[in-house]
């Protein structure tokens, strides 16, 4: 085999999960390999299933360089990065320090708590939970969180009336 042989696009196809994936490689104009391995990059973990990508074939050994799934790839700005999935959804980061994620559902598990160092949450949503703590004000549905007072409050299994502001 030639030098200008030894890398080659390829076909990808039933990508195996594993602590090394593997994957079978049809390069075009010779037979297909099955078992080709497929190193990923440190902190990204892709299982693209099919794709295309690129090959190295050196004394009968096949490595998989990279596998990519053209048709459902973003197309990105200049410098822009994105984690992303083929139905959408994905993690883009952005010139001006901006990260924006685009999601149907977006989950966080937190042992311990989540914190955000911020000066401004903003949101279009209904908050809804069991508890909500702040120290030092904040509104919430128009009503000042810590500063409010009721008005007409009854005793026992009664409502009370509607919280205003001071």
């Amino acid at each position: 085999m030639s030098k200008q042989t030894m890398v080659r696009r390829a076909r990808m196809r039933t990508l195996k999960e594993g602590q090394i994936q593997t994957v079978r490689v049809e390069i075009f104009d010779t037979n297909g390999r099955d078992a080709v391995e497929r190193y990923q990059d440190y902190g990204l973990a892709s299982n693209p299933v099919d794709g295309q990508g690129l090959a190295v074939e050196c004394d009968g050994h096949t490595v998989v360089l990279r596998m990519d799934r053209l048709a459902e790839r973003p197309r990105l700005a200049a410098h822009e990065v994105s984690v992303w999935h083929k139905d959408g959804h994905r993690i883009t980061l952005t010139d001006g320090k901006k990260i924006v994620v685009d999601c149907d559902d977006f989950i966080v598990n937190a042992t311990n708590k989540t914190v955000f160092n911020t000066p401004l949450i903003e949101s279009e949503a209904v908050i809804k939970g069991r508890f909500i703590e702040t120290t030092d004000g904040g509104m919430l549905g128009g009503v000042d969180a810590v500063k409010h007072v009721h008005s007409n409050v009854k005793r026992g299994d009664e409502q009370s009336g509607s919280a205003v502001n001071p």
